[in-house]
Parts: structure tokens; sequence; C-alpha cells
């Protein structure tokens, strides 16, 4: 096809919306589309050779120490690429994409991948909401509550998060009575994911045989070892850092958990399911959202503890069949909304249209 796609992004952490961004530049780039990526964030936590790959990333520097040289650089970068369409990820990369998109004149994509916008973007975003040509989100909680509060001006659209389905083994839905059920959460150690509150939960429940597998970036901080310490709970649970790799542990562990207390459309979560596991998590936006009307595990009131550790105690309790049940359940809803290739089919026909100065079928995307 030719056209030429730009991301922006903050940096590349390992989370759920860079994740999705490196699958749809991927994906775009097998179906010949120009295909660059600009970090407004020296960070890369993925274990990937971009290079090998012929994906095209740029990398800013920090911009402490370099504003000056960074906006050179972005300018020169867009302008030399000469964008069809930009896709901007993350809220400061929206808002770098607007204030580009007057230099350019590209049509750009705003994706927004949470219910809520930090204070300090709060005005900037607000002043610059007419320069999106379409908005996408990642949940209906995420749309109804920017369009509610006039955050944005264009039509918005919901893209649900695309996950791989993988083929499971035969014994990674059963669990053995006598072994220690195996609990898993995955996400990186700040304040919204509330670790607080799942490792008071843990705390509640030390007679219980278990264990928590926690895969996520620490960030150096030693509040989480000092936690567990002070809370007697060390052999319960493992902190096992920042993994690229997650399959591993997800086909071992017997249940999944997550105590945010903000989220949009949680990757973890949806891998969770895919991979057949009960679940329970908060009941806050994108994650409510995703529960109703799946019996797939459990939702808690956010911050209670001791709900929370009643709902872990019920499904390591709940008969093997009932709980293979709601792994089942789960990834059912996954494969019929989320799966890799429906998802990116969705983007594909969305870039096109946009790319083609066509008018944006709203329809197709929002009935669901």
């Amino acid at each position: 096809m030719g056209q030429h796609v730009l991301f922006i992004t903050t940096g590349l952490r390992k989370g759920g919306a860079e994740t999705q961004l490196i699958k749809i530049a991927r994906f775009l780039k097998s179906r010949q589309y120009k295909v660059r990526v600009v970090s407004l964030k020296p960070i890369n936590d993925f274990n990937i050779d971009f290079q090998m790959e012929g994906l095209d990333v740029v990398f800013l520097k920090s911009w402490s120490r370099h504003p000056f040289s960074n906006l050179l650089r972005l300018h020169k970068t867009v302008r030399e690429f000469n964008p069809d369409v930009v896709i901007a990820f993350m809220f400061i990369a929206i808002i770098f994409a607007r204030f580009l998109k007057m230099c350019f004149g590209f049509k750009l994509i705003s994706s927004i991948r949470t219910p809520v916008i930090a204070n300090k973007w709060y005005v900037l975003f607000k002043l610059t909401a007419d320069g999106d040509d379409v908005v996408v989100y990642n949940s209906y909680k995420s749309k109804s509550n920017f369009e509610q509060n006039k955050l944005v001006r264009k039509p918005g659209l919901v893209i649900n998060n695309a996950i791989s389905i993988p083929a499971l083994s035969r014994t990674s839905d059963h669990h053995a009575a006598k072994k220690p059920f195996v609990w898993i959460s995955m996400a990186h150690f700040v304040p919204e994911k509330d670790y607080v509150t799942l490792f008071k939960a843990i705390s509640l429940m030390k007679n219980e045989n278990f264990r928590l597998d926690v895969l996520g970036n620490l960030f150096d901080q030693d509040w989480p070892f000092e936690m567990i310490k002070e809370l007697d709970i060390a052999h319960h649970v493992k902190l096992l850092g920042l993994k690229t790799e997650t399959h591993t542990f997800l086909e071992k562990a017997d249940g999944f958990v997550l105590s945010s207390f903000l989220e949009g459309m949680p990757n973890a979560l949806l891998e969770a399911m895919a991979y057949q596991k009960p679940v329970i998590a908060s009941a806050v936006a994108g994650i409510e959202e995703l529960l109703e009307n799946v019996d797939a595990g459990f939702l808690f009131k956010q911050g209670d503890a001791v709900e929370l550790a009643a709902k872990m105690k019920r499904i390591m309790h709940i008969p093997v069949q009932e709980r293979k049940a709601m792994g089942e359940n789960g990834r059912r809803h996954i494969e019929q909304y989320f799966s890799e290739e429906k998802v990116l089919q969705d983007w594909l026909s969305l870039i096109g249209q946009v790319a083609d100065h066509k008018m944006v079928s709203l329809s197709g995307f929002l009935l669901r």
C-alpha cells in the first residue's frame, strides 16, 4: 500500500498500551505499510531487536538534559517520514501529535487507554482537542467519561485490545489438591496498581496453602519488600520483577488477581483469561465492563482487602470443575471479542479509511 503510519508514544515501557502499539505496528508492516515509531523518552523494556525486524524506532533523549535537541529531532523525524496517518498513544504523546499536526497536516488518530487524565495534562489536552481526526478508546467506560466531560471534540470509537489466543496444554487447567495454589499478578509497582491492598489481603490468608507470583517492574523501590516483611508474608509472595515473556508463568498459575484502583482495559487480565484462568479483580472502570455478564471469576470492591481475601479463598476452595468452567468462560469471551485477528483487522480498516480521507464509519466498531 505504501502509506506512511507514524506512531508516537511516551516510552516503550512494557505495559498494556505499549504492547498494543507494537502489535499494531508489526501488523501494519506485514501489510506493506511504511511504519515508524517515535518514543518521546529513552525507555525500552521490550526484548525485541527492532532493527532485525525492520521496525524503524526512534528514541528521543532525556528531556531534562536535551529539551531543544529533542524538539528539533522530533520535528525533523516527522518531516522526513512525511506520515499520512499519525497514531498517538498516551496523553502527552497525543498533545505532542496535535501540535505537530499544525506543522505537517497529517491525519491524527488519538488512542486513549485509560478512563481518566492526570491533572497536569488536563488543560492542555482539552485546549488542543480539535487536533484529533478520530479518537480510539479501548473501553466504553473511557469513551463515556471523556465525551461526557467534553475532553474530546471528534468522533470516538472503541477498538478492543488485541490478545493472542494461546494453545493450552492438557494439564494447564488442573490443580493438585496438595500442591500450593498458585496465584499470579502482573503489573508494575506504580501507585494505581494498589499492591498494598493485595499484600494486606495475603496477610489475611496466612493459613492457606498458596503462593502469589508477582511479575512487574519494581523500579528499585524498597517498600514492597519492607511491607512483605512487616506483614510476615514472605513465604507466600514471590516478587519476580519485570518479565518480557509471561506465558510460562501464566501456564503454571491456577488463578489471576489484580487489585488496581485505576484501569482502562488491562492486558494482563485479558491474557490471563485467554490462558483460561479464573480471575479476581477490582470493580473499577474497564475491569467491571470486561467482567460483567461473563462468569469468569469475581470482582471485589477496590481497596477492600477483606473482601479480596474472601474472594481469593473462595476461588481456591470451589470444586476444580467449577474453577475450570470459569476459565473456559473467560477464554471464550476473549476469543470472541479480543482475538488479534479480529482486532488488528479493525485497526487496518480504520487506518485505511483515515488515510484515504474517507468519513470514518463508527457503527462497525461500536456495535459489539
